[in-house]
């Protein structure tokens, strides 16, 4: 995200606070520098959606310098509010694989009416591969999916619908879950990971990406 979406501030200075005619505090909590949004009232962040857009830019941005590591989406903080507001559950749901054809079809059905990209994920494991394995791949899986993914269990492997997910967001995924199921699963048990995006080039109509998911799983 652009640095023209920040204010520059000099932080050499005593710790001090001041409060603009919005309401909103500005200052030092501590000797941390801190990010200084511009100065904006609630009543335009909530109706004024250009307001609102860069309002959620300026979180996004503060977000990526805590964690350089994570592409942001407004997504990730919407899952973050929902899992502090909620008292801490579960934050992925987890569905038998039965459900998988009908939560696709709504996730289709989204992405046509909003324009909203998401893709579809399969991870299996070799045939050689026990419930030990199986169990470890679900728990790595749970770490680093947000709330508002879900994932399908199958008797040999999983699907995970990931809204709001790009082709490049997804592939940065596979990479993270490789990696880290390098550290936990032996490695002679193979790792298969299939994705697709939606909308794309790959799909001219919805129905294609249901036929595509039920393929892999035959």
């Amino acid at each position: 995200m652009s640095g023209d979406d920040r204010m520059d501030r000099d932080d050499s200075g005593p710790a001090t606070s001041t409060t603009s005619t919005t309401g909103m505090a500005l200052g030092r909590a501590d000797s941390q520098q801190l990010l200084v949004l511009p100065l904006m009232s609630y009543t335009a962040i909530t109706t004024d959606r250009e307001m609102a857009t860069s309002f959620v830019r300026q979180l996004l941005q503060a977000a990526s310098k805590m964690i350089p590591t994570r592409e942001w989406s407004a997504q990730d903080l919407r899952d973050i509010l929902g899992f502090v507001l909620e008292g801490g559950v579960d934050p992925v749901p987890t569905l038998e694989g039965r459900y998988l054809r009908k939560r696709l079809k709504e996730q289709l059905a989204r992405a046509e009416r909003y324009s909203e990209p998401f893709s579809l994920m399969f991870v299996s494991l070799g045939e050689n591969a026990d419930a030990i394995h199986h169990q470890g791949l679900v728990d790595l899986l749970m770490e680093r999916l947000r709330r508002s993914d879900m994932v399908f269990l199958y008797r040999r492997r999983v699907a995970i619908i990931l809204p709001h997910t790009n082709e490049k967001a997804a592939e940065g995924l596979i990479a993270r879950i490789r990696t880290l199921a390098a550290a936990t699963i032996p490695p002679d048990v193979a790792i298969e990971t299939l994705v697709r995006t939606y909308p794309s080039a790959e799909f001219s109509h919805p129905a294609e990406v249901l036929d595509w998911a039920e393929d892999q799983l035959r």
